[in-house]
């Protein structure tokens, strides 16, 4: 099987060479045109690279490491743009900086199991739906588990949520660990469980498997 392109790999080549993937007439929008067609195409290995974070976590991981931005719904783009205006070539040398800083950037995960009381919190407290054939379902996911993620260089934590079968079920980011607190609190109640390192690569072979 033909090894699929992974967006680093694309990115590295498309620095030096712009022209040739962005068209001739190319700015910094192109760069956002681009790379979010690659990534509505690309298969989540492509995304993936052994040595970097996820490529999808690339915009929230800016927004914790900037330490001014253009509101939270803003992605990578929006962000630098802002920051360079009518100056593309400094938005591309931007992108590409922080791009190397995000690469560098290591996750450190724990855990929370919870009790049956933060359970029973998180079912009164927080309804979910999907429709089926047109009508309001409810959906009954009971998280049993929160990983808590953190970035270096940056103050944005993910908040996982698992079941009982160890898959992921839901979850949330916010932009420091205060706010992410505050999260949990608001769905989970006042817990007082303590928290465990995980070993990444652990939950990784967990994630992919599920």
């Amino acid at each position: 099987m033909k090894k699929q392109v992974n967006i680093y790999d694309i990115l590295i080549h498309l620095e030096k060479r712009k022209g040739m993937f962005l068209g001739t007439n190319f700015n910094f929008k192109s760069l956002d045109s681009f790379i979010t067609g690659f990534q509505i195409a690309a298969s989540a290995e492509q995304l993936r690279h052994d040595k970097y974070p996820d490529f999808n976590f690339f915009s929230i991981w800016l927004l914790g490491h900037l330490k001014k931005h253009f509101g939270l719904a803003g992605g990578w783009y929006w962000q630098i743009y802002n920051r360079n205006l009518k100056n593309d070539e400094k938005a591309f040398k931007e992108f590409f900086s922080f791009l190397e800083a995000f690469k560098k950037a290591k996750l450190s995960k724990r855990e929370l199991t919870l009790t049956e009381d933060a359970i029973a919190y998180h079912k009164k407290n927080i309804k979910q739906f999907r429709i089926v054939e047109g009508k309001q379902v409810k959906v009954i996911n009971k998280p049993v588990k929160i990983v808590w993620t953190t970035f270096s260089n940056s103050t944005t934590i993910l908040l996982d949520h698992f079941n009982k079968n160890d898959k992921t079920i839901g979850g949330s980011w916010e932009i420091n660990a205060k706010e992410a607190t505050k999260r949990l609190r608001g769905n989970f109640g006042e817990y007082k469980e303590k928290w465990k390192k995980v070993h990444e690569e652990k939950l990784r072979k967990k994630t992919d498997n599920s």
